[in-house]
């Protein structure tokens, strides 16, 4: 055996090829299936007699042909097990240990090198040149997790009834007063049983993947993902392997494998779905992939690569060809304004020295400005992502992991419900390293915060992470974000004359000692150099906390109001918003042209091309009335008034879909109860198209405490409130919240129900957001507006601390107009 052959459990060897990729050959490897559920049958056979015989126990189980049928081919017709009293006295200590020895025995059948000792001719050898001898398998010397007094012996013995056939002998003997006769037996002891890790029900894990990767092909996918969630067995099988805790199993084809399941049929699956998960029992082969290598695996009728990605969490399987790996340029070559500013054209300036803290939305046009950051020599990147509802793409978290950790962090939230069905936010585990921040994730997880308060949290818990990091090298950090989380809070503290020893208590952050007498304004203004600021929600927090003197404590420059942003960009925030909307309707068998519509902030820069693509578009002609409110109205009328509670009872008892871009939560729990009550449609739809949560905060306030009512009642009318999830029928994508309200009014049953779509987050980002080529101009300005402020930094011109606005005060460099 050469340094690039390794010898593997299952008998094949396995051949290195190349740097960090090996090939194992399992073509001829013979499949066996059910022998966790005959081992489990042996066991609770064994359990019986201790309880029931008085003596050794001893019994014959015939084999059964539909559940392990590669034994009878190979004319094994009965196991015979027997233990002579005494042996099995501990039983009740460690009975969950002997069930996975007794499977670690039959095992053997599934590694060829130790498997063709005990039953030659069936695995190519020659029976009369290498005759079959017994296995002896020393559990009291290999077993650490239980101390047990125990070896078992696997026999294959001739039939003495009939000719051909075999039985297989298995005796359970004391290690310490051992009653076998083992010096006249021909036999081989089996030491290498650390090698390998039995993965139970592996017969039934294969057929479950198999089902679903077939179901993937039919719909046309090229992609299946497997999620670790609670109580799932395959991941908890493998967190025994060296690869620990999976976060995701992802399985990738190309079209001629998608061809090829399509004419299978799931029994022709089966073999090549379990040969993958059989070479993960082997702990060497587990090493090697754990370490970084790609093991490519021969199947006969496909070769599977098999490597881990996003710091070890994710496995992959790639059949027929390698999975496509790309970095974070692939998706900046997609913005051609961006690349053109990561690159240097036109202009000599850069990061360099000063870290980066951003927060925004995980999506490929942010990626690209991750890049941007890099090659603009920005020190460090730390992310908090943005993430409401709908599916991360596997790809985008595959090339942000692979960023070096010393250059990058990033973190966020995933929407979670308690027993009770609230649904909260907790910190995701699909990002960096948060093991050092438990005490936070805890109180995070304990307070069950909305999206708003739970982000804001996280953010500003992170940031403060960052600076005490950078105290005693004196570094500088400029913030950049995505709807105002830190920046105004920290303005409004700082000209509060907060101490920061009770800011970081607000915020649950350990305070180092050496800094609990400094001010808050004193700290942040030796770390920080200022903030940038995308949307129109920061915007306005911001104006709020400087005040009519327009006074902050940091320099602040935002994009909100720009040009682009408010005329090019609200006009693709509109058709994000009804394409998302569209899309999630059909998912429920229903279409928007049909809605009886009522839009909040009508008249604002995104709610004003709503109005304009409902009416010219997306409503059928007979259906053009479409109930406007915004404080913008100066006479109300029918159709458009300036407060929602002017709102004509007629309109809004007819109504069933109410889009909200106003960034504050208008309806009120008296305006659901009036709807549920005296509404003349069964369901109404909840849609929001403004940044964060606050749109329907009304809606899930009462909600919750509705739901914690024993005996909910609604103007004195009591209801029955069932709450569950909104699923897509094809893609089981999670859609949002239904809650459907049950009653009795003027003696006859009701039923109304209300769905609150993406979970009353902005409904555009539970599918695509913005298109890349409308974010591009977006995107590239907020970087230069970035790089400006630091640019004046460096050259000791920063302006004083007040808001500044693009295409109002400053130009997209940050340069005064």
């Amino acid at each position: 055996m050469t340094q690039k052959e390794i010898q593997t459990s299952l008998g094949p060897i396995l051949t290195k090829k190349a740097e960090n990729l090996y090939e194992l050959d399992l073509s001829n490897l013979r499949i066996f299936f059910g022998l966790s559920i005959l081992s489990r049958s042996l066991a609770e056979e064994i359990g019986n007699q201790l309880h029931t015989v008085p003596g050794d126990v001893s019994f014959t189980y015939k084999i059964n042909p539909s559940i392990n049928h590669e034994l009878i081919d190979m004319h094994i017709q009965h196991v015979q097990v027997h233990a002579k009293a005494g042996v099995l006295d501990d039983w009740v200590l460690y009975r969950s240990q002997f069930e996975d020895d007794l499977r670690i025995v039959l095992g053997t059948f599934q590694r060829q090198s130790i498997a063709r000792k005990l039953h030659p001719e069936f695995y190519g050898e020659d029976a009369r040149l290498n005759p079959s001898i017994a296995l002896l398998f020393p559990f009291s010397e290999i077993d650490t997790n239980i101390e047990v007094d125990y070896q078992i012996l696997l026999e294959r013995v001739q039939s003495s009834i009939t000719s051909g056939d075999f039985f297989l002998r298995i005796t359970i003997d004391s290690s310490t007063n051992s009653g076998l006769n083992l010096e006249k037996l021909p036999h081989e002891k089996v030491e290498e049983i650390g090698r390998r890790t039995y993965i139970a029900g592996l017969s039934k894990i294969s057929e479950s993947l198999a089902n679903s990767i077939m179901s993937a092909a039919q719909k046309g996918e090229k992609f299946f993902e497997e999620e670790n969630r609670h109580f799932s067995k395959i991941f908890e099988q493998i967190e025994k392997t060296p690869f620990g805790r999976l976060t995701h199993i992802n399985f990738y084809w190309e079209d001629q494998f998608r061809q090829h399941l399509l004419s299978s049929s799931i029994e022709s699956a089966l073999p090549l779905m379990k040969k993958l998960f059989l070479i993960l029992e082997d702990s060497e082969i587990a090493t090697l992939i754990k370490d970084g290598n790609t093991i490519l695996a021969k199947l006969g009728r496909a070769d599977v690569y098999i490597d881990l990605s996003r710091l070890d969490r994710v496995l992959n399987f790639s059949f027929n060809k390698k999975r496509t790996q790309i970095d974070a340029s692939f998706y900046l070559r997609r913005m051609q304004l961006l690349e053109d500013i990561a690159n240097q054209k036109n202009h000599t300036l850069n990061f360099e020295g000063v870290h980066l803290y951003l927060i925004h939305h995980i999506t490929s046009e942010i990626i690209s400005l991750v890049e941007t950051f890099r090659r603009l020599k920005a020190k460090t990147v730390d992310v908090a992502f943005v993430k409401y509802g709908g599916n991360i793409p596997p790809i985008y978290l595959d090339v942000l992991l692979d960023i070096p950790t010393e250059q990058f962090y990033m973190a966020g939230l995933e929407f979670k419900l308690t027993q009770n069905n609230k649904p909260y936010y907790g910190v995701s585990p699909l990002y960096s390293d948060f093991s050092k921040h438990q005490a936070f994730k805890a109180k995070l997880e304990e307070a069950k915060f909305g999206f708003y308060d739970a982000m804001r949290y996280l953010a500003t818990y992170l940031f403060f992470q960052k600076l005490f990091l950078i105290h005693q090298s004196n570094d500088k950090v400029l913030l950049i974000e995505d709807g105002g989380y830190i920046a105004p809070i920290l303005n409004q503290r700082c000209l509060e004359n907060v101490s920061l020893l009770d800011f970081c208590n607000e915020f649950w952050i350990d305070c180092p000692t050496s800094l609990k007498s400094r001010s808050l304004f004193d700290f942040i203004s030796s770390h920080v150099i200022g903030s940038v600021e995308h949307t129109r929600n920061g915007y306005d927090r911001l104006v709020k906390a400087a005040g009519n003197e327009n006074k902050l404590a940091l320099p602040a420059y935002t994009i909100a109001i720009s040009n682009e942003k408010t005329k090019e960009e609200s006009k693709e925030v509109a058709y994000s918003i009804l394409n998302a909307v569209e899309n999630t309707l059909h998912g429920l068998g229903k279409v928007i042209s049909k809605r009886k519509i009522i839009l909040l902030g009508s008249h604002g820069n995104i709610g004003s091309f709503l109005f304009k693509y409902l009416i010219h578009g997306r409503l059928h002609e007979s259906n053009l009335f479409v109930t406007r409110v915004d404080l913008k109205v100066n006479h109300d009328q029918p159709f458009e008034y300036a407060k929602f509670d002017s709102v004509a009872k007629s309109e809004f008892y007819d109504s069933d879909m109410v889009i909200g871009v106003t960034g504050d939560s208008v309806l009120k729990q008296h305006n659901f109860e009036d709807w549920i009550l005296n509404g003349n449609k069964p369901g109404l739809f909840l849609v929001s198209g403004s940044t964060k949560t606050v749109e329907f905060a009304d809606f899930n306030d009462w909600i919750n405490q509705l739901n914690m009512s024993s005996k909910p009642f609604i103007d004195n009318v009591a209801v029955t409130l069932e709450i569950d999830r909104i699923l897509d029928p094809q893609t089981q994508m999670d859609l949002g919240g239904r809650f459907t309200f049950s009653f009795i009014k003027n003696g006859s049953s009701q039923t109304k129900v209300i769905y609150l779509l993406s979970d009353g987050s902005p409904i555009n980002f539970l599918f695509f957001g913005v298109p890349t080529e409308s974010m591009d101009p977006i995107i590239t300005q907020l970087t230069t507006a970035s790089l400006g402020m630091v640019n004046q930094f460096h050259q000791g011109k920063l302006p004083a601390p007040k808001l500044y606005a693009i295409d109002h005060v400053i130009n997209q460099w940050g340069e005064p107009l």
